[in-house]
């Protein structure tokens, strides 16, 4: 059965990273944001549409104030602003324009607009509100990354090697598969080129790239990418290197399975990469056979799935840097639930600027964050993050999860301790 949202989602996603024709240029600046990484950005975003009557339309019979306040600030639109080192350090501060609601419901105080910091330091990630006094640290911890088991007695060290491995040659694949992408959107259009006045003073002459998407569009986009994919080279040398780093770091984390020599992960991982294509490559032969762009979105509005619209403006420098983007989106539904059809939508607008000199920033120091696990052993700790800002309740999700992990491997241990066998006394 065709997956609907699958094909969306992923084609949703793969606009934004290139297409030929007209908007060529769009695809080259994508690779080269890849390559040169260093900029600040600000811009707003905002939900439209029937956001407010969304509650009522699933079946809600009661009004959640918290849902509605919540609500009522995103579509009154929220403020972006950021600085990006690499692909791997930033920091951006959301700002609500109207923080009416979220002060009326208790959900925010205090003399500043409700907002929120958040810095992404490599592995970790850090947010807070003007509200708190520390920053809720989260680590994106390489073991969990691999799916190793934290109290693994494997080299930290190792595994994070093996990150880095991964990570390099995902981004490096990424970059080298967008530059050679050719789907061409039907309405792609060249508009010439504008002025524009980026947020730090400057004016920039920039070439207007307009991409208008619907339903189909999206659809015929999914699928020229997977028949583009299984076709090639680049993809299927990505995968066997993946497998084979992947196989790599099995051996070292479990050395009861005994060492491969580099020429047998290969062919090993050849072997299933090839078996896998295959099987993708039958499964869309198949598929498109019967389930032509046309009959998806038929399918489609039959689920209530009624229509999609996507407005793209991609404003490009002569150093091919996107320094203006706009996006407007609208879905409209209707679930057998809803009385009637709905439309919400999400509308970006956002400036990139001070490219290779972008803003520098601190990184809050050991002491002024705290940790999940800091949270789990000091029950004062999570009033570091005010009852009336939009931590708080994030460090207690975090932190009932956190103690629910730990009864759960405390049951494991005793169940696995009771399961062991206590040898019988020999008779006198």
């Amino acid at each position: 059965m065709w997956k609907k949202s699958s094909a969306l989602l992923v084609a949703g996603m793969l606009v934004l990273t290139g297409c030929s024709g007209e908007a060529s240029l769009v695809r080259d600046s994508i690779v080269a944001s890849i390559e040169k990484p260093n900029y600040d950005y600000q811009g707003t975003l905002k939900l439209t549409g029937d956001v407010d009557k969304l509650p009522t339309a699933f079946g809600e019979t009661t009004v959640d104030n918290d849902e509605t306040a919540l609500l009522a600030a995103l579509k009154a639109g929220v403020n972006v602003k950021g600085s990006q080192l690499d692909l791997k350090n930033t920091k951006v501060q959301f700002e609500v324009n109207d923080d009416k609601l979220l002060r009326d419901n208790k959900l925010w105080d205090g003399d500043k607009k409700a907002s929120v910091e958040l810095i992404v330091n490599n592995d970790d990630f850090y947010a807070k509100s003007p509200l708190d006094s520390k920053y809720l640290k989260i680590s994106a911890d390489t073991t969990n990354a691999l799916g190793v088991y934290s109290d693994s007695e494997a080299d930290p060290v190792k595994l994070k090697e093996y990150q880095d491995k991964m990570n390099d040659l995902t981004i490096n694949f990424v970059k080298k598969y967008i530059a050679k992408y050719g789907y061409t959107f039907s309405s792609a259009k060249n508009l010439g080129v504008e002025t524009v006045n980026l947020p730090n003073g400057e004016k920039v002459q920039a070439t207007h790239i307009n991409i208008k998407i619907d339903a189909k569009e999206l659809v015929k986009m999914f699928f020229f990418t997977a028949n583009d994919a299984v076709a090639s080279k680049d993809v299927k040398d990505f995968a066997i290197d993946m497998m084979v780093l992947a196989n790599s770091l099995q051996e070292e984390l479990n050395p009861e399975l005994g060492k491969t020599t580099e020429a047998e992960k290969r062919t090993q991982a050849e072997a299933a990469v090839t078996e896998g294509i295959q099987s993708a490559k039958k499964w869309l032969d198949e598929t498109t056979k019967v389930y032509t762009p046309e009959k998806i979105v038929e399918e489609m509005k039959k689920e209530g799935f009624q229509g999609l619209a996507w407005n793209l403006d991609f404003y490009i420098d002569d150093a091919k840097m996107a320094v203006h983007q706009k996006s407007s989106l609208d879905v409209t539904f209707q679930t057998p639930e809803m009385k009637q059809a709905l439309t919400v939508g999400l509308e970006v607008d956002q400036y990139a600027y001070n490219f290779g000199k972008a803003t520098k920033y601190e990184v809050p120091a050991k002491d002024a964050g705290l940790t999940v696990e800091q949270l789990y052993t000091d029950e004062k700790a999570i009033n570091n993050f005010s009852d009336k800002g939009f931590m708080r309740p994030v460090a207690e999700s975090l932190l009932e999860q956190h103690k629910w992990q730990k009864e759960w491997e405390a049951e494991l241990e005793a169940e696995e301790a009771d399961a062991v066998e206590v040898p019988a006394t020999p008779a006198p």
